[in-house]
Protein backbone atom coordinates (compact mmCIF):
# COMPACT_ATOMS: atom_id res chain seq x y z
CA UNK A 1 0.00 0.00 0.00
CA UNK A 2 1.43 3.32 -1.16
CA UNK A 3 0.83 6.24 1.09
CA UNK A 4 2.93 8.86 0.31
CA UNK A 5 4.39 10.20 -3.43
CA UNK A 6 8.13 10.30 -3.23
CA UNK A 7 10.16 13.41 -2.88
CA UNK A 8 13.05 14.76 -3.69
CA UNK A 9 15.95 13.67 -0.94
CA UNK A 10 17.40 17.50 -1.39
CA UNK A 11 14.20 18.52 0.24
CA UNK A 12 14.42 16.87 3.34
CA UNK A 13 16.00 19.21 5.97
CA UNK A 14 12.77 21.44 4.73
CA UNK A 15 9.63 18.81 5.08
CA UNK A 16 9.18 18.97 8.73
CA UNK A 17 6.26 21.50 8.47
CA UNK A 18 5.32 22.34 5.03
CA UNK A 19 1.67 23.15 6.04
CA UNK A 20 2.02 24.37 9.32
CA UNK A 21 0.35 27.70 9.61
CA UNK A 22 -0.29 27.82 13.87
CA UNK A 23 2.76 29.22 15.59
CA UNK A 24 1.52 26.33 18.13
CA UNK A 25 1.82 23.89 15.47
CA UNK A 26 3.43 21.16 17.34
CA UNK A 27 5.79 20.37 13.80
CA UNK A 28 7.30 23.69 14.72
CA UNK A 29 8.30 23.05 18.48
CA UNK A 30 11.95 24.25 18.72
CA UNK A 31 13.04 21.18 20.61
CA UNK A 32 11.45 19.43 18.04
CA UNK A 33 13.38 21.35 15.24
CA UNK A 34 16.82 20.74 17.00
CA UNK A 35 16.41 17.27 17.50
CA UNK A 36 15.65 16.77 13.46
CA UNK A 37 18.94 18.95 12.68
CA UNK A 38 21.06 16.70 14.72
CA UNK A 39 19.92 13.84 12.68
CA UNK A 40 23.16 13.86 10.14
CA UNK A 41 24.94 11.46 7.93
CA UNK A 42 28.17 11.54 9.00
CA UNK A 43 27.65 9.68 12.22
CA UNK A 44 24.86 7.54 10.29
CA UNK A 45 27.74 6.58 8.03
CA UNK A 46 31.02 6.32 10.66
CA UNK A 47 28.80 3.98 13.24
CA UNK A 48 27.54 1.43 10.61
CA UNK A 49 31.19 1.34 9.36
CA UNK A 50 32.40 0.60 12.85
CA UNK A 51 29.53 -1.74 14.04
CA UNK A 52 29.64 -3.65 10.80
CA UNK A 53 33.36 -3.77 10.34
CA UNK A 54 35.64 -6.93 9.79
CA UNK A 55 37.42 -6.43 13.48
CA UNK A 56 33.89 -7.29 14.61
CA UNK A 57 33.61 -10.72 12.36
CA UNK A 58 30.31 -10.33 12.09
CA UNK A 59 29.21 -9.75 16.14
CA UNK A 60 27.53 -13.40 16.31
CA UNK A 61 25.35 -13.58 19.52
CA UNK A 62 27.78 -14.71 22.64
CA UNK A 63 31.15 -13.65 20.46
CA UNK A 64 34.13 -11.28 21.58
CA UNK A 65 32.73 -9.12 18.49
CA UNK A 66 29.14 -8.84 19.32
CA UNK A 67 30.35 -8.03 22.82
CA UNK A 68 32.99 -4.97 21.48
CA UNK A 69 29.97 -3.80 19.74
CA UNK A 70 27.51 -3.88 22.72
CA UNK A 71 30.25 -2.06 24.98
CA UNK A 72 30.71 0.67 21.81
CA UNK A 73 26.71 1.21 21.62
CA UNK A 74 26.27 1.30 25.59
CA UNK A 75 29.17 3.89 25.71
CA UNK A 76 27.63 5.65 22.90
CA UNK A 77 24.08 6.24 24.77
CA UNK A 78 26.54 7.14 27.91
CA UNK A 79 27.76 10.00 25.85
CA UNK A 80 24.48 10.86 24.21
CA UNK A 81 23.25 11.63 28.06
CA UNK A 82 20.63 8.37 28.58
CA UNK A 83 19.81 6.86 31.13
CA UNK A 84 20.73 3.24 31.76
CA UNK A 85 17.78 0.86 31.99
CA UNK A 86 18.62 -3.02 32.07
CA UNK A 87 19.03 -4.77 35.09
CA UNK A 88 22.60 -4.44 35.00
CA UNK A 89 24.01 -0.43 33.83
CA UNK A 90 22.56 -0.48 30.09
CA UNK A 91 22.69 -3.89 29.67
CA UNK A 92 19.87 -6.85 30.36
CA UNK A 93 21.74 -10.21 30.31
CA UNK A 94 20.67 -13.44 28.96
CA UNK A 95 21.48 -17.13 28.17
CA UNK A 96 24.89 -17.15 28.68
CA UNK A 97 25.83 -14.95 30.85
CA UNK A 98 29.34 -12.90 30.75
CA UNK A 99 31.57 -12.90 33.83
CA UNK A 100 31.48 -9.61 35.70
CA UNK A 101 34.63 -7.52 35.02
CA UNK A 102 36.70 -5.17 37.18
CA UNK A 103 36.39 -1.12 37.10
CA UNK A 104 39.60 -0.78 34.86
CA UNK A 105 37.64 -2.36 32.27
CA UNK A 106 34.90 0.36 32.29
CA UNK A 107 36.88 3.41 33.22
CA UNK A 108 40.02 4.84 31.37
CA UNK A 109 41.47 7.96 29.10
CA UNK A 110 42.17 7.38 25.34
CA UNK A 111 43.89 9.89 23.31
CA UNK A 112 45.17 10.36 19.99
CA UNK A 113 44.39 8.98 17.04
CA UNK A 114 46.71 6.86 14.93
CA UNK A 115 49.79 5.21 15.66
CA UNK A 116 50.11 8.14 18.49
CA UNK A 117 46.69 6.42 20.47
CA UNK A 118 47.01 6.06 24.13
CA UNK A 119 44.64 4.11 26.44
CA UNK A 120 45.67 5.17 30.31
CA UNK A 121 44.49 2.18 32.83
CA UNK A 122 42.60 3.05 35.98
CA UNK A 123 44.52 1.91 39.22
CA UNK A 124 47.81 2.58 37.70
CA UNK A 125 48.17 5.59 35.66
CA UNK A 126 44.23 7.09 36.76
CA UNK A 127 42.34 7.48 39.63
CA UNK A 128 39.39 9.96 39.86
CA UNK A 129 38.41 12.50 42.26
CA UNK A 130 35.92 11.24 45.05
CA UNK A 131 34.03 13.98 43.75
CA UNK A 132 34.17 13.16 40.40
CA UNK A 133 30.92 12.78 38.18
CA UNK A 134 30.18 10.01 36.42
CA UNK A 135 29.73 9.61 32.85
CA UNK A 136 31.79 9.50 29.46
CA UNK A 137 32.97 13.11 27.95
CA UNK A 138 34.68 13.30 24.80
CA UNK A 139 36.27 16.29 23.18
CA UNK A 140 40.00 17.38 22.56
CA UNK A 141 42.52 18.29 24.95
CA UNK A 142 43.63 21.15 25.55
CA UNK A 143 46.08 22.46 28.38
CA UNK A 144 45.38 24.77 31.33
CA UNK A 145 48.24 25.18 33.00
CA UNK A 146 47.29 25.12 36.82
CA UNK A 147 43.41 25.32 35.87
CA UNK A 148 43.23 28.27 38.04
CA UNK A 149 41.01 31.34 37.15
CA UNK A 150 42.48 33.96 40.01
CA UNK A 151 41.38 37.37 38.59
CA UNK A 152 42.19 39.37 41.80
CA UNK A 153 45.29 38.26 41.42
CA UNK A 154 45.93 39.10 37.70
CA UNK A 155 46.02 35.30 36.79
CA UNK A 156 43.88 33.90 34.56
CA UNK A 157 44.93 30.13 32.81
CA UNK A 158 41.42 30.23 30.68
CA UNK A 159 41.92 33.50 29.71
CA UNK A 160 41.70 33.13 25.39
CA UNK A 161 40.69 29.71 25.63
CA UNK A 162 37.54 28.30 24.54
CA UNK A 163 37.26 25.39 26.47
CA UNK A 164 33.62 24.50 25.99
CA UNK A 165 33.22 20.95 24.66
CA UNK A 166 36.95 20.03 25.26
CA UNK A 167 38.63 18.10 27.83
CA UNK A 168 41.14 20.30 30.06
CA UNK A 169 44.15 18.94 31.21
CA UNK A 170 46.21 21.33 34.28
CA UNK A 171 49.14 20.95 36.86
CA UNK A 172 48.37 20.16 40.78
CA UNK A 173 49.02 22.68 42.87
CA UNK A 174 50.02 26.50 41.68
CA UNK A 175 52.26 28.50 40.54
CA UNK A 176 55.31 29.28 41.74
CA UNK A 177 54.38 27.06 44.77
CA UNK A 178 58.46 27.98 46.23
CA UNK A 179 58.37 30.96 45.95
CA UNK A 180 57.91 33.50 48.53
CA UNK A 181 57.28 36.41 46.46
CA UNK A 182 54.17 34.05 44.65
CA UNK A 183 51.39 36.49 43.92
CA UNK A 184 49.69 33.15 45.44
CA UNK A 185 50.53 34.19 49.02
CA UNK A 186 54.01 32.59 48.91
CA UNK A 187 54.92 29.36 49.71
CA UNK A 188 51.44 29.11 51.38
CA UNK A 189 48.94 27.22 49.55
CA UNK A 190 45.59 28.86 48.97
CA UNK A 191 42.47 27.60 47.86
CA UNK A 192 43.56 27.77 43.98
CA UNK A 193 45.52 24.66 44.63
CA UNK A 194 42.65 22.47 45.48
CA UNK A 195 41.80 19.87 42.98
CA UNK A 196 37.71 20.42 43.52
CA UNK A 197 38.73 24.20 43.31
CA UNK A 198 39.95 23.48 39.76
CA UNK A 199 37.06 21.01 38.57
CA UNK A 200 34.69 23.45 40.07
CA UNK A 201 36.53 26.20 37.30
CA UNK A 202 36.58 24.06 34.51
CA UNK A 203 33.03 22.96 34.85
CA UNK A 204 31.66 26.71 34.73
CA UNK A 205 33.85 26.93 31.59
CA UNK A 206 32.03 24.36 30.23
CA UNK A 207 34.84 21.88 29.87
CA UNK A 208 33.52 18.01 29.19
CA UNK A 209 36.09 16.82 31.94
CA UNK A 210 38.92 17.99 34.10
CA UNK A 211 42.80 15.95 33.85
CA UNK A 212 45.27 16.78 36.96
CA UNK A 213 49.07 15.82 36.38
CA UNK A 214 51.27 16.53 38.93
CA UNK A 215 53.31 19.38 38.88
CA UNK A 216 56.78 17.49 39.42
CA UNK A 217 59.30 20.22 39.27
CA UNK A 218 57.94 21.52 42.79
CA UNK A 219 57.30 17.93 43.69
CA UNK A 220 60.00 15.46 42.58
CA UNK A 221 60.06 13.81 45.85
CA UNK A 222 56.52 12.57 44.81
CA UNK A 223 57.89 9.53 42.39
CA UNK A 224 55.59 8.91 39.89
CA UNK A 225 52.61 8.13 41.45
CA UNK A 226 48.92 10.04 42.90
CA UNK A 227 49.34 12.58 45.34
CA UNK A 228 48.78 10.93 49.18
CA UNK A 229 45.66 12.81 50.23
CA UNK A 230 42.10 11.23 50.66
CA UNK A 231 40.55 13.70 47.76
CA UNK A 232 41.06 10.36 45.55
CA UNK A 233 38.97 8.24 47.69
CA UNK A 234 36.85 7.15 44.75
CA UNK A 235 34.14 5.83 44.38
CA UNK A 236 32.49 7.18 47.25
CA UNK A 237 28.73 8.60 48.00
CA UNK A 238 29.58 11.94 48.01
CA UNK A 239 26.09 13.95 48.31
CA UNK A 240 27.89 17.16 46.32
CA UNK A 241 29.48 15.40 42.83
CA UNK A 242 30.33 17.57 40.50
CA UNK A 243 28.63 17.41 36.89
CA UNK A 244 31.84 16.33 34.56
CA UNK A 245 34.83 13.64 35.26
CA UNK A 246 37.80 14.81 37.46
CA UNK A 247 40.36 12.25 37.12
CA UNK A 248 44.43 12.68 38.56
CA UNK A 249 46.69 10.83 36.26
CA UNK A 250 50.30 9.17 36.83
CA UNK A 251 53.79 10.70 35.54
CA UNK A 252 53.34 7.70 32.88
CA UNK A 253 50.04 8.44 32.23
CA UNK A 254 51.09 12.22 31.74
CA UNK A 255 53.60 10.80 29.70
CA UNK A 256 51.40 8.84 27.00
CA UNK A 257 49.06 11.88 26.97
CA UNK A 258 51.79 13.94 26.05
CA UNK A 259 52.87 11.46 23.26
CA UNK A 260 49.79 11.69 21.95
CA UNK A 261 49.51 15.51 21.99
CA UNK A 262 52.52 15.24 19.86
CA UNK A 263 55.00 16.43 22.43
CA UNK A 264 58.05 15.46 24.27
CA UNK A 265 56.89 16.05 27.84
CA UNK A 266 55.12 19.09 29.86
CA UNK A 267 57.92 20.17 31.52
CA UNK A 268 58.96 23.13 29.57
CA UNK A 269 54.95 24.68 30.25
CA UNK A 270 55.29 24.21 34.03
CA UNK A 271 58.94 25.48 34.14
CA UNK A 272 57.74 28.71 31.79
CA UNK A 273 54.65 29.38 33.75
CA UNK A 274 56.79 29.20 37.35
CA UNK A 275 59.48 31.42 35.85
CA UNK A 276 57.06 34.55 34.69
CA UNK A 277 54.39 34.10 36.96
CA UNK A 278 52.30 34.08 33.89
CA UNK A 279 49.81 31.56 31.91
CA UNK A 280 51.23 29.40 29.57
CA UNK A 281 47.87 27.69 28.15
CA UNK A 282 47.96 25.29 24.62
CA UNK A 283 45.23 24.10 22.31
CA UNK A 284 45.83 20.55 21.37
CA UNK A 285 44.10 19.07 18.22
CA UNK A 286 44.61 15.81 20.30
CA UNK A 287 41.09 14.15 20.72
CA UNK A 288 40.46 13.17 24.13
CA UNK A 289 37.55 10.57 25.71
CA UNK A 290 37.47 10.17 29.88
CA UNK A 291 35.25 7.93 31.15
CA UNK A 292 34.22 7.81 35.23
CA UNK A 293 31.65 4.69 35.98
CA UNK A 294 31.40 3.16 39.02
CA UNK A 295 29.92 -0.06 37.42
CA UNK A 296 32.05 -2.76 36.63
CA UNK A 297 31.01 -4.17 33.08
CA UNK A 298 29.83 -7.34 31.85
CA UNK A 299 32.22 -8.83 29.81
CA UNK A 300 30.77 -11.67 27.15
CA UNK A 301 27.93 -13.75 26.91
CA UNK A 302 24.37 -12.10 25.56
CA UNK A 303 23.10 -9.22 26.38
CA UNK A 304 20.45 -6.85 25.08
CA UNK A 305 21.02 -3.01 25.57
CA UNK A 306 18.50 -0.47 27.11
CA UNK A 307 18.80 3.07 27.51
CA UNK A 308 16.13 5.68 28.45
CA UNK A 309 14.95 9.33 27.87
CA UNK A 310 13.08 10.17 30.27
CA UNK A 311 9.17 11.77 30.03
CA UNK A 312 8.48 15.14 31.12
CA UNK A 313 4.65 14.46 31.85
CA UNK A 314 4.05 13.87 35.54
CA UNK A 315 1.93 11.05 35.04
CA UNK A 316 2.43 9.55 31.49
CA UNK A 317 6.70 9.27 32.25
CA UNK A 318 5.55 6.44 33.42
CA UNK A 319 4.39 5.32 30.25
CA UNK A 320 7.05 4.28 27.42
CA UNK A 321 7.42 4.43 23.40
CA UNK A 322 10.02 1.69 22.19
CA UNK A 323 12.45 2.13 19.23
CA UNK A 324 14.27 -0.62 18.65
CA UNK A 325 17.05 -2.58 16.11
CA UNK A 326 18.85 -6.15 16.82
CA UNK A 327 22.86 -5.85 16.56
CA UNK A 328 23.86 -9.01 16.26
CA UNK A 329 24.55 -11.10 13.28
CA UNK A 330 25.44 -14.38 12.12
CA UNK A 331 29.73 -14.15 12.56
CA UNK A 332 31.46 -15.86 9.86
CA UNK A 333 27.81 -18.13 8.81
CA UNK A 334 27.06 -22.18 8.65
CA UNK A 335 25.77 -24.05 6.75
CA UNK A 336 22.08 -23.38 8.39
CA UNK A 337 22.25 -19.01 7.96
CA UNK A 338 24.62 -18.53 5.52
CA UNK A 339 23.63 -17.32 1.60
CA UNK A 340 27.29 -17.34 1.27
CA UNK A 341 30.38 -18.50 1.67
CA UNK A 342 31.13 -20.02 5.47
CA UNK A 343 34.15 -19.12 6.92
CA UNK A 344 34.59 -15.54 5.53
CA UNK A 345 33.43 -12.18 7.89
CA UNK A 346 29.33 -11.87 7.54
CA UNK A 347 29.76 -7.94 8.43
CA UNK A 348 25.70 -7.63 8.55
CA UNK A 349 26.36 -3.90 7.29
CA UNK A 350 22.99 -3.73 5.96
CA UNK A 351 21.15 -6.73 8.61
CA UNK A 352 21.39 -4.94 10.99
CA UNK A 353 24.13 -2.16 11.31
CA UNK A 354 21.92 0.01 9.36
CA UNK A 355 18.96 -0.30 12.07
CA UNK A 356 21.94 -0.19 14.83
CA UNK A 357 23.86 3.18 13.73
CA UNK A 358 19.52 4.39 13.07
CA UNK A 359 19.19 3.89 16.54
CA UNK A 360 22.39 5.54 17.85
CA UNK A 361 21.88 8.72 15.66
CA UNK A 362 18.12 8.77 17.34
CA UNK A 363 19.80 8.22 20.53
CA UNK A 364 22.05 11.54 19.89
CA UNK A 365 18.71 13.77 18.30
CA UNK A 366 16.95 12.87 21.82
CA UNK A 367 19.07 15.56 23.38
CA UNK A 368 16.87 18.29 23.14
CA UNK A 369 13.37 16.67 22.64
CA UNK A 370 11.03 16.82 25.24
CA UNK A 371 8.35 14.09 24.84
CA UNK A 372 5.23 13.69 27.36
CA UNK A 373 6.36 9.69 27.82
CA UNK A 374 9.69 7.98 27.81
CA UNK A 375 11.51 6.79 25.40
CA UNK A 376 13.24 3.31 25.32
CA UNK A 377 15.75 2.49 23.07
CA UNK A 378 16.94 -0.82 22.97
CA UNK A 379 19.48 -2.93 20.71
CA UNK A 380 18.27 -6.65 20.79
CA UNK A 381 20.78 -9.47 21.01
CA UNK A 382 20.60 -13.09 19.28
CA UNK A 383 17.85 -11.60 16.96
CA UNK A 384 19.55 -14.38 14.46
CA UNK A 385 19.44 -17.07 17.18
CA UNK A 386 15.45 -17.01 16.88
CA UNK A 387 14.49 -13.53 18.17
CA UNK A 388 15.78 -14.70 21.92
CA UNK A 389 16.63 -11.42 22.89
CA UNK A 390 13.40 -9.90 22.22
CA UNK A 391 11.36 -12.25 23.85
CA UNK A 392 13.58 -12.58 26.75
CA UNK A 393 12.80 -9.08 27.21
CA UNK A 394 9.44 -9.57 26.54
CA UNK A 395 9.57 -12.19 29.29
CA UNK A 396 11.25 -10.26 31.38
CA UNK A 397 10.93 -6.43 31.01
CA UNK A 398 12.48 -3.89 32.82
CA UNK A 399 9.14 -1.52 32.45
CA UNK A 400 5.67 -2.68 33.07
CA UNK A 401 4.83 -4.38 29.92
CA UNK A 402 1.37 -2.95 30.49
CA UNK A 403 2.93 0.82 29.84
CA UNK A 404 4.35 0.23 26.59
CA UNK A 405 2.46 1.88 24.18
CA UNK A 406 4.35 1.55 20.97
CA UNK A 407 7.12 -0.53 19.76
CA UNK A 408 8.57 -0.07 16.45
CA UNK A 409 11.39 -1.42 15.35
CA UNK A 410 14.21 -1.04 12.29
CA UNK A 411 15.48 -4.15 10.42
CA UNK A 412 17.90 -3.67 6.96
CA UNK A 413 16.74 0.13 6.58
CA UNK A 414 19.94 1.09 3.94
CA UNK A 415 18.95 -1.46 0.78
CA UNK A 416 17.16 -1.05 -2.45
CA UNK A 417 15.00 1.74 -3.38
CA UNK A 418 15.90 5.17 -1.67
CA UNK A 419 13.04 6.44 -0.77
CA UNK A 420 10.72 3.61 0.01
CA UNK A 421 10.68 1.57 3.05
CA UNK A 422 8.52 -1.94 3.72
CA UNK A 423 6.13 -1.26 6.67
CA UNK A 424 4.75 -4.41 8.46
CA UNK A 425 1.67 -4.21 11.57
CA UNK A 426 -0.15 -1.29 9.15
CA UNK A 427 -4.11 -1.84 9.59
CA UNK A 428 -3.66 -3.30 13.15
CA UNK A 429 -3.99 0.04 14.51
CA UNK A 430 -5.99 2.83 13.59
CA UNK A 431 -3.87 5.83 15.52
CA UNK A 432 -0.29 4.49 14.22
CA UNK A 433 -2.10 4.04 10.48
CA UNK A 434 -2.62 7.83 10.88
CA UNK A 435 0.37 8.87 12.43
CA UNK A 436 2.77 7.00 9.64
CA UNK A 437 0.21 8.19 6.86
CA UNK A 438 0.98 11.82 8.34
CA UNK A 439 4.44 11.29 8.77
CA UNK A 440 5.39 9.66 5.51
CA UNK A 441 3.52 12.40 3.72
CA UNK A 442 5.24 15.06 5.23
CA UNK A 443 8.89 13.62 4.27
CA UNK A 444 8.18 11.83 0.88
CA UNK A 445 8.64 8.10 2.25
CA UNK A 446 6.91 5.80 0.27
CA UNK A 447 5.49 3.31 2.22
CA UNK A 448 4.71 -0.49 1.12
CA UNK A 449 2.85 -2.94 3.55
CA UNK A 450 1.92 -5.60 0.40
CA UNK A 451 3.77 -8.99 1.44
CA UNK A 452 4.79 -7.83 5.13
CA UNK A 453 2.86 -10.65 6.53
CA UNK A 454 5.54 -13.17 5.61
CA UNK A 455 8.17 -10.95 7.49
CA UNK A 456 6.29 -9.67 10.80
CA UNK A 457 6.49 -12.54 12.78
CA UNK A 458 10.41 -12.70 11.77
CA UNK A 459 12.11 -9.56 13.97
CA UNK A 460 11.90 -8.56 17.41
CA UNK A 461 8.68 -6.38 17.54
CA UNK A 462 6.75 -9.46 17.11
CA UNK A 463 7.76 -10.70 21.29
CA UNK A 464 5.79 -8.02 22.56
CA UNK A 465 3.09 -7.89 19.74
CA UNK A 466 2.59 -10.96 21.41
CA UNK A 467 1.80 -9.67 24.64
CA UNK A 468 -0.38 -6.98 23.06
CA UNK A 469 2.02 -3.97 22.39
CA UNK A 470 1.01 -2.10 19.16
CA UNK A 471 4.27 -2.87 16.51
CA UNK A 472 5.33 -1.25 13.59
CA UNK A 473 8.53 -2.87 11.73
CA UNK A 474 10.69 -1.19 8.96
CA UNK A 475 12.28 -2.87 6.83
CA UNK A 476 14.65 -2.28 3.79
CA UNK A 477 13.55 -5.56 2.41
CA UNK A 478 15.73 -8.52 0.99
CA UNK A 479 18.52 -8.50 -1.79
CA UNK A 480 21.43 -10.27 -3.11
CA UNK A 481 23.94 -9.98 -0.26
CA UNK A 482 21.93 -11.09 3.02
CA UNK A 483 23.26 -13.18 4.94
CA UNK A 484 26.20 -12.86 3.12
CA UNK A 485 30.42 -11.64 3.34
CA UNK A 486 29.14 -8.99 0.72
CA UNK A 487 26.69 -7.52 2.95
CA UNK A 488 29.83 -4.94 3.61
CA UNK A 489 29.53 -0.77 4.91
CA UNK A 490 30.75 0.35 1.00
CA UNK A 491 26.99 -0.73 0.24
CA UNK A 492 24.96 0.96 2.32
CA UNK A 493 22.64 4.17 1.41
CA UNK A 494 23.29 6.55 3.93
CA UNK A 495 20.77 9.28 2.79
CA UNK A 496 18.02 6.12 2.63
CA UNK A 497 19.05 5.79 6.04
CA UNK A 498 18.88 9.08 7.22
CA UNK A 499 15.56 9.30 6.08
CA UNK A 500 14.08 6.40 8.17
CA UNK A 501 16.18 7.68 11.09
CA UNK A 502 14.30 11.17 10.49
CA UNK A 503 10.95 9.31 9.77
CA UNK A 504 11.17 7.47 12.78
CA UNK A 505 12.11 10.75 15.29
CA UNK A 506 8.77 12.58 14.12
CA UNK A 507 6.69 9.35 14.69
CA UNK A 508 8.52 8.94 18.05
CA UNK A 509 7.60 12.81 18.77
CA UNK A 510 3.69 12.11 17.67
CA UNK A 511 3.11 9.28 19.85
CA UNK A 512 5.39 9.91 22.60
CA UNK A 513 3.11 13.22 23.17
CA UNK A 514 -0.50 12.14 21.39
CA UNK A 515 -3.04 9.87 22.48
CA UNK A 516 -1.93 6.04 23.82
CA UNK A 517 -2.42 4.11 20.72
CA UNK A 518 -3.62 1.13 22.86
CA UNK A 519 -6.81 3.26 24.19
Amino acid sequence: MRLAPVLALAALPFLLAPHASSEDDPRRRPDLLAAIKRVDGTTLRDNVMWVASQENEGRETGSVGADRAAHYIAAWYEKCRLEPKGTDGFFQPFGTIGKKGELKDSNWVKAGKGPKMSTLEYGTQLRHAKFSGSSLAEGDLVFVGFGIQAKELGYDDYAGQKVAGKIVLAFDHEPQEMNEASAFDGTKPTKYSDIRVKAETAAAQGARALIVMRDAMNHPEVKGGFPEDDELGWPSEVPDALPIPVTYISDEGAALLAVAAGRKDWTPLQKKIDETGKPSSLVTTCPCTVRVTAAAPILGGQKNIIAMKPGTDPVLKDEYVILSAHYDHVGRGNAQNSKGKVGQVHAGADDNGSGTAGLMELAWALEPLKTKRSILLINFDAEEAGLIGSKHFAGSPTVPIDKIVTILNMDMISRNKATAILVGGIGRNKRLDRVLKDVSGRYGLEMVSDGMDQYLQRSDQWALMEKGVPGIFFFGGMHGDYHSEKDTPDKCNVMKMKLITLVCLVFLDEVANGPNPRE
